[in-house]
């Protein structure tokens, strides 16, 4: 009896050490193709920000896309947005060209995150050939990706293996153009079955450990 209690609490003590290493580091993976992207998840949504006007519009937004929530904030400038777009087809940018927006806030379980991204200029119009650099941050990892000759069709997604605690966006004004990095049909997203699996298997281990643990308790009590 004392060998199995010893051996359920080496097994739940190396499930511990192995569950706190892996939520201390996530794996991040970057996608450039809207069909890769979403084949790679189970469940998805969009949010397509034509429901905005392009007037000057208060900050931070909650919005949803699908079942799925976030939040959407900009700064440095009054936390504002300025909607842009092309007739019916509206995007998201900032009031000020120099502004950071932040999507944060996710609704539970979504693991993914992406959309597409470009520039416009001071009067809302496409402005092709710019440059958005995207964040996205996950725990305590990161990763950052460069958007090149942005198009307006051009698509960048973040797939973690832990819940996405932020996706930010920004302009990168190095050749003095001014321009508004522009965000438009983001894409929220949920994780596969087996990256469920692979997070809730060592807790299950854990359970399934305990109650055996419980079991030897009452077993040596009724003896």
């Amino acid at each position: 009896m004392k060998s199995t209690l010893a051996f359920t609490r080496k097994l739940v003590a190396g499930c511990a050490v192995t569950m706190a290493a892996t939520a201390a580091h996530a794996d991040i993976t970057v996608f450039t193709d809207r069909a890769a992207f979403l084949k790679a998840v189970s469940g998805s949504a969009t949010d397509t920000f034509d429901d905005l006007t392009m007037t000057e519009t208060a900050g931070p937004l909650k919005r949803m896309a699908g079942p799925y929530g976030y939040q959407v904030s900009a700064a440095t400038s009054d936390g504002g947005f300025y909607p842009s777009g092309a007739g019916s087809d509206i995007w998201l940018s900032g009031t000020m060209s120099s502004d950071v927006i932040t999507f944060n806030g996710f609704s539970s379980g979504v693991f993914g995150f992406g959309g597409n991204f470009f520039g416009t200029d001071s009067f809302g119009a496409f402005m092709p050939d710019r440059t958005v650099v995207l964040s996205a941050v996950s725990g305590a990892d990161s990763e950052t990706f460069t958007l090149s000759n942005a198009s307006q069709n051009s698509f960048v997604a973040f797939l973690s293996d832990h819940p996405l605690s932020s996706v930010s966006f920004q302009n990168m004004e190095n050749d003095g153009t001014v321009y508004w990095a522009t965000a438009n049909n983001v894409v929220l997203a949920v994780p596969e079955p087996a990256t469920w699996s692979m997070l809730v298997g060592g807790l299950g281990i854990a359970v399934l450990a305990r109650r055996r643990k419980g079991r030897s308790r009452q077993t040596t009590t009724v003896a």
